[in-house]
């Protein structure tokens, strides 16, 4: 018999329709029995929740205005996290889907697309994320030098994995209040939940990355090979589903167990400060 594993994911009403085919996707092809936990951002309809329910299998939505007064308890003592919960909805992904219940955090966005049959690797202690085809961080290289806080590379939050017992919201109070980060967040507000999670993971001494050749980042041209499971289509790369729609991805009998790879270095500040060169002279040419 499939485990049963507890998945999270945080959506709202804009690209409903797309954000229930690609969770359609997860659910079919995972070789465990998923329970979803679906955190709506505040945004859905009646007529959402009804279609989010008859479309995904053991789901459950829990609604924001139903967990507002839990989460805003929690965060009274902190109040630059409150600030920050109430000024973007990306806000929810980092302290709702933790702070809700007690548990080690399973998380999905709706953006993911899965190809073909798949099983979990085991998940316990250390953190593990998708890894990014670039570091997609709020803070610029002179940043990183100013606030002098270790931070992993390459982290992406599309799927991801936290225990709970590192989750600290001392921490995340004291990022919130550094001048340096703080106007980072305001410049770049969009990857500023992922530029959090990335410190709190660095407070682990080792992450694990899910292996980039199974989960892959989307780019301008749509590449799958025989190991891809999974495509993150962020932004604009969203027109690939047309694509893959077309594409005849036979499901083996087997699963594919998704593999982790372990990384202890953290990110070096050249290394950052070069990468961030590159891609800005790629966008002047």
């Amino acid at each position: 018999m499939a485990k049963l594993k507890y998945c999270k994911t945080l959506l709202g009403h804009n690209n409903l329709d797309f954000s229930i085919e690609c969770l359609q996707s997860f659910l079919k092809h995972c070789c465990d029995e998923i329970s979803l936990q679906i955190f709506e951002d505040g945004t859905l309809t009646a007529a959402d929740e009804e279609k989010l329910l008859s479309g995904l299998k053991n789901s459950a939505i829990i609604r924001k205005k139903e967990r507002d007064g839990k989460i805003k308890a929690v965060l009274a003592a902190f109040p630059a996290c409150n600030a920050y919960r109430n000024t973007t909805n990306f806000a929810q992904k980092l302290f709702d889907i933790m702070l809700y219940d007690d548990q080690d955090v399973f998380y999905i966005d709706s953006d993911i697309y899965f190809l073909k049959k798949f099983a979990l690797p085991e998940l316990d202690e250390m953190p593990v994320f998708m890894f990014d085809t670039q570091n997609a961080y709020s803070f610029s290289p002179v940043d990183l030098i100013k606030i002098n806080i270790p931070v992993f590379p390459n982290v992406n939050t599309g799927v991801f994995y936290f225990p709970k017992n590192l989750f600290k919201l001392d921490f995340i109070e004291q990022l919130l209040q550094d001048q340096v980060l703080t106007k980072s967040f305001n410049k770049c507000m969009n990857w500023s939940e992922q530029t959090i999670w990335s410190f709190l993971a660095a407070k682990s001494r080792s992450i694990s990355y899910f292996d980039c050749k199974q989960l892959i980042m989307a780019d301008f041209a749509l590449k799958t090979d025989a190991d891809t499971i999974a495509i993150h289509l962020v932004y604009y790369f969203r027109t690939h589903i047309k694509q893959l729609r077309l594409m005849d991805f036979p499901d083996a009998d087997s699963c594919s167990k998704i593999n982790l790879k372990i990384h202890t270095a953290f990110l070096n500040k050249m290394d950052f400060a070069v990468e961030k060169l590159i891609r800005k002279l790629k966008r002047l040419v």
